[in-house]
């Protein structure tokens, strides 16, 4: 029997908590970790030098399960790991507030079970955690259920039903990318083994830029990463890598901080940028820097989802800004000025399209569909226009959209194309009206001289252009629908002044970002 009081009110307050699934999802797999790491040389002499950490996750509709065979709680543990704020002896590792585990579950779900088996003990211990029942009857003890089991299992099960937050789609599609990202150092060292929904998941390291300095071109070609550390003095201390990525990608690029070993800040999509030393998003240091560092000596927030800076933040980053562009690998200044030497319309085209499936996946649902397919330009627009799914290598530069809008389906074809004999910026090419259907087709020419102006070497751009074509043609549409005349004047002007004067430089005296 472990005592919860006074401390049982906490648990119905967790519900409260600002958490992400993900984060919320690591706490487990920390304890876990811990378990392992800890116990490391005790699980090999039990199950084999080839022993290695296994922990998965199920997701469904009506719960969620955490596996693992670490070491289990141990009868010495026990009551502590149910109590909230009760540190572990040993705070140097992962589990360091007492929180995690009976946060995040209560956070979850509004009832959660753990079954755990401890290494070199004789009983499995089940107890069930009813929040609700516990709060409304003021319960002050709980009673855990034990039953036989071989002194040589280990293993630790937390089962949360009645769910309060129920992950599915893509918050299972990010949970899953985010724990490839939070743990990417544990499972690059092979000491980690997960699993979401059976899935093993894995990191797959960044392609680094490898060419000579932008200012000697001709020079031997170098790989643009260097290591750093910095002694801050009181036990702070900060290390860890920079580099160039090969192809500049404002999803993959920025900073990953690491505490521990583990990610605190910089998930995936969500990398540590700050301004002092990326700038703007539309630089390209924004786009092409790309790094991990690992800090000791800082706290972190109570969900280990931020550092705790204090107020060096910074004079780090001064210092690591000076480091980053110091000779003989100024990452900085090449990031800012490297160009490559094949970088035309065509290659931003190439390049960009080659992942447009997993930027449409990122950036555009629901109002683009993520559908594309190979499709020649004769073939005229029908009402399957929507039976294609994402490939996985994007060849052809035709985007499929699914929208609704104005009580109506709008099928839409976006044709990119790279010509430099038309000189519309966009068009709308075909168009088709079937009871409540729209078949739209609209051409975007990257051979535009806006778009060889603005479009940076990644392509980023090219979604946020898709989007306002789509929407300029839509806009066009229903205008002349509502009795506007000549509603097309506006596309053939808009056309002519991109090709002109915005596509020109900045005149002097106006001021810029770009």
């Amino acid at each position: 029997m472990i005592l919860i009081r006074p401390e049982v009110a906490m648990y119905a307050a967790f519900a409260r908590l600002n958490y992400k699934p993900w984060f919320a999802l690591a706490e487990f797999v920390d304890n876990s970790l811990q378990s392992g790491l800890s116990n490391i040389n005790l699980l090999k002499k039990a199950d084999g030098k080839n022993y290695k950490l296994k922990v998965e996750i199920s997701i469904d509709e009506d719960r969620i399960e955490i596996r693992d065979n670490a070491a289990g709680i141990s009868i010495k543990d026990y009551a502590r790991a149910f109590l909230p704020a009760s540190p572990p002896p040993d705070t140097s590792g992962l589990s360091e507030f007492g929180l995690g585990m009976k946060a995040a579950a209560s956070w979850f779900a509004k009832t959660w079970i753990v079954r755990t088996k401890a290494l070199d003990e004789h009983v499995e211990r089940s107890i069930i955690f009813d929040i609700p029942m516990i709060v409304k009857n003021n319960i002050d003890n709980l009673e855990a259920v034990e039953s036989p089991a071989s002194a040589n299992a280990h293993y630790t099960v937390v089962r949360l039903q009645d769910l309060q937050i129920k992950p599915k789609g893509k918050t299972i599609v990010k949970i899953r990318d985010h724990l490839c990202s939070i743990y990417r150092i544990f499972i690059r060292d092979n000491l980690l083994e997960l699993r979401l929904n059976e899935e093993l998941l894995s990191f797959d390291p960044p392609n680094f830029l490898i060419t000579s300095y932008h200012a000697t071109p001709k020079a031997k070609p170098v790989k643009w990463y260097k290591k750093f550390s910095f002694d801050l003095g009181n036990g702070h201390k900060i290390k860890g890598w920079a580099a160039l990525l090969a192809k500049g990608s404002v999803a993959n690029a920025g900073f990953a901080v690491f505490r521990r070993r583990r990610l605190i800040q910089g998930s995936y999509g969500e990398a540590y940028r700050p301004p002092k030393i990326f700038g703007p998003s539309n630089k390209f240091i924004y786009q092409r820097l790309i790094g991990e560092l690992e800090v000791s000596g800082f706290s972190v927030s109570h969900t280990k989802d931020g550092i705790q800076w204090e107020d060096w933040e910074d004079d780090i980053l001064s210092w690591l800004k000076t480091e980053l562009n110091s000779k003989p690998i100024p990452l900085l200044d090449q990031a800012d000025n490297y160009r490559p030497r094949t970088t035309t319309i065509e290659t931003t085209v190439r390049d960009a399209t080659s992942d447009i499936a997993k930027i449409i996946t990122q950036h555009l649902p629901p109002v683009i569909d993520k559908q594309i397919q190979d499709k020649p330009n004769d073939e005229p627009l029908a009402p399957n226009l929507t039976d294609a799914g994402i490939e996985e290598s994007f060849k052809s530069k035709i985007i499929r959209l699914d929208l609704k809008h104005s009580r109506r389906n709008w099928n839409i074809i976006v044709e990119l194309i790279n010509d430099v004999t038309h000189d519309d910026w966009y068009e709308i090419s075909k168009r088709e009206t079937k009871s409540n259907e729209e078949f739209l087709q609209i051409r975007i020419n990257f051979a535009h001289p806006f778009m060889i102006r603005f479009v940076s070497p990644d392509g980023g751009e090219i979604i946020p252009f898709v989007r306002l074509a789509v929407g300029l043609a839509m806009a066009e549409i229903t205008a002349r629908e509502s009795g506007v005349r000549q509603a097309g004047t506006l596309r053939m002007n808009l056309n002519q002044i991109l090709r002109t004067t915005l596509a020109g430089p900045v005149q002097k005296g106006e001021v810029t970002n770009v």
